[in-house]
């Protein structure tokens, strides 16, 4: 876990320093994730999203694989978490805790018709993300959180476009602990471009 962790401290200047910065957007997300034996918890979450063009060993792959459009990027976001106080979900108790968390993610993002007004994407990332108490109860405060998102740029040549979709993310700590359960989170996403270089 702590190897997957510098390994990511490492990639994101590698990735992003010979790439310019290309926009700069806010998102605002909900979902939970399915009733288990340990319970149900819901996400909300803020996330600051930079996107660059591709760095330059990305770009010979891409002309190589033909696949234009992609783009990487780097976010950081904060959680708001509301879980089961207990490992054994509600099964001897109704508490729920109110958890705090921040996650960073390093992503790759594909972009459908990128000179069209609307834009579909698809995007695939991970990051590691900390928390102030352990998710879910009795686990771990560090975990990854790897994220499969899809969605669409909507007048994406406005001022402020709307950019809105489905993510779904896979919150767990790798085995790092004795118990890793792992949350699956389906969640409803929807953001804007605040900045453009």
């Amino acid at each position: 876990m702590r190897l997957r962790a510098l390994i990511f401290a490492l990639l994101l200047p590698a990735l992003t320093a010979s790439a310019a910065p290309r926009e700069f957007h806010l998102f605002a997300s909900a979902g939970q994730n399915p009733d288990n034996w340990h319970g149900h918890s819901f996400f909300r979450t803020l996330t600051f999203e930079l996107t660059f063009d591709q760095p330059r060993l990305m770009q010979r792959l891409t002309q190589r694989l033909r696949v234009p459009g992609l783009e990487v990027g780097a976010s950081v976001s904060y959680h708001d978490i509301r879980q089961p106080h207990s490992w054994f979900g509600y099964q001897y108790e109704d508490l729920q805790d109110s958890v705090r968390g921040e996650s960073m993610e390093l992503f790759v993002r594909h972009t459908w018709r990128p000179q069209g007004d609307v834009r579909p994407f698809a995007d695939l990332g991970t990051g590691p993300m900390w928390s102030n108490r352990r998710v879910p109860a009795a686990t771990s405060r560090l975990n990854f959180n790897s994220q499969f998102g899809v969605g669409a740029v909507f007048f994406a040549h406005s001022r402020w476009p709307l950019l809105a979709g489905y993510r779904f993310a896979h919150v767990s700590n790798g085995g790092s602990t004795g118990r890793n359960p792992g949350l699956d989170v389906h969640l409803l996403f929807v953001g804007t471009t605040l900045k453009r270089w």
